[in-house]
């Protein structure tokens, strides 16, 4: 059987998205966190878009679309991630909803315009300032999440909402309207 990651919801629920042989070049993101990140934002996904930064195989942004994210952006510049992405693109109809973005996330710059940015950046690199970067991105009311290292403990400010899923944690902070 060819490696893949299940699609745990929505009208791609049990299709499989690409990935390369092993965790390099990607980690992706657990089943049960990308369950938590999709019951946590709800509705807010139908809002507007979706933008997955660092997105390795791309499974949280069609994971998005399929549990009803309008449009999604994924932005990844490794080679192998990046085929396996257009893959599974082509092999689930997403061509028309799903935008594959070939550049360094940690560059990525659209301010404003997405309801959504999810980044998963890898944990050995993860930049100091991230969360502002991924507010940037957002629109007025928008919503930045960053998937960061249970083992590497922060202190968040108290308008974070922080929840642990094994070597996983969520972050998510609103930005103001």
């Amino acid at each position: 059987m060819k490696p893949g990651i299940r699609i745990t919801g929505g009208r791609l629920r049990g299709r499989k998205v690409q990935a390369p042989p092993g965790l390099e070049p990607t980690r992706p993101s657990p089943g049960i966190v990308r369950e938590a990140l999709f019951s946590i934002l709800g509705q807010e996904l139908t809002v507007g878009g979706f933008c997955d930064l660092y997105a390795g195989t791309g499974s949280v942004a069609i994971e998005a679309i399929s549990r009803g994210a309008p449009r999604a952006t994924a932005v990844e510049n490794h080679r192998t991630a990046l085929d396996c992405l257009r893959k599974s693109s082509t092999e689930l109809g997403l061509e028309a909803s799903l935008e594959i973005v070939s550049y360094d996330a940690a560059k990525f710059s659209r301010p404003g315009v997405f309801h959504i940015v999810f980044a998963d950046p890898p944990f050995g690199a993860i930049p100091s300032n991230l969360m502002d970067r991924c507010l940037d991105l957002c629109r007025p009311g928008g919503w930045a999440v960053l998937q960061w290292p249970s083992d590497r403990p922060k202190e968040w400010p108290p308008d974070h909402v922080v929840r642990k899923y094994g070597s996983s944690t969520l972050v998510i902070r609103r930005k103001s309207e």
